[in-house]
């Protein structure tokens, strides 16, 4: 590339920043959870007639989702401590 190219290309700034809203997004893990929880209880009420495993195992799937959500989130926060504090420090 020439000089002129170079000093014309926009400047790349890879910003980490959410694609949605964070109450949007709790609203959406909700409704899939809930979603999960009462396919897979109706399939095992369906499959063998019991109510009670059927709810149990729906719970346990539809918890799994917010598991997860918070695990990764918890995850990311601890790997990150060192980027974000360094980025605290560059803007004072």
């Amino acid at each position: 590339m020439s000089k002129k190219k170079k000093e014309k290309a926009p400047e790349v700034n890879f910003e980490r920043k959410p694609w949605i809203e964070k109450t949007k997004g709790i609203r959406l893990l909700v409704l899939v959870s809930l979603g999960l929880a009462v396919l897979v209880a109706y399939q095992i009420i369906r499959g063998s007639g019991n109510w009670g495993q059927g709810i149990l195992w729906g719970l346990i799937f539809g918890g799994s989702v917010f598991l997860v959500y918070f695990g990764m989130n918890a995850f990311h926060k601890m790997m990150n401590k060192d980027k974000d504090q360094g980025s605290d420090e560059k803007k004072k």
